[in-house]
C-alpha cells in the first residue's frame, strides 16, 4: 500500500474556482459590553448547490439553500461565505488539508449581509 499523505489534490480545483468572500464574525467583551467584529477576505472556491437529500445535518431546514464549497484554505464552522448577495453560514466543514483542500457545507442565513468592520 502506498503512502498518500503527500498527495496534493488542490490542482483539481483550478479552473472551476470563482471569487467569493470568506467572513469571520467575532464577539468579544470590552468594558462589560459585547463588541462584534467582522473581517472579510476574498478567496477562490468551487461553489455548487448542495443536494439536500444527501445531507445528513440534524437540523436541515428544507426552506433554506445549501452550498457545497471546495477551497484551498481551511474553512471553519461558524464562518460565512458571501455569494450572490447572500451570506451562508458554514455548518459542516471537512478538513482535507493533508490533500490540499477543504470541503464545507454552508446554510443560507436569510439575514442581511454581514458588513466587515476591519
Amino acid at each position: 500500500m502506498s503512502d498518500l499523505s503527500d498527495l496534493d489534490m488542490s490542482d483539481a480545483l483550478i479552473g472551476w474556482e470563482q471569487p467569493v468572500k470568506l467572513k469571520t464574525r467575532t464577539e468579544t467583551t470590552v468594558d462589560f459590553e459585547p463588541v462584534v467584529t467582522v473581517s472579510s477576505q476574498d478567496i477562490l472556491a468551487v461553489v455548487q448547490s448542495a443536494n439536500k437529500e444527501n445531507l445528513t445535518l440534524d437540523s436541515l431546514d428544507w426552506s433554506k439553500e445549501y452550498l457545497m464549497i471546495h477551497a484551498r484554505l481551511k474553512i471553519e464552522t461558524g464562518q460565512f461565505i458571501e455569494k450572490g448577495g447572500k451570506d451562508y453560514k458554514v455548518v459542516s466543514p471537512a478538513d482535507y488539508m493533508d490533500y490540499g483542500f477543504c470541503v464545507a457545507i454552508a446554510e443560507e442565513t436569510g439575514l442581511p449581509l454581514l458588513v466587515p468592520t476591519s
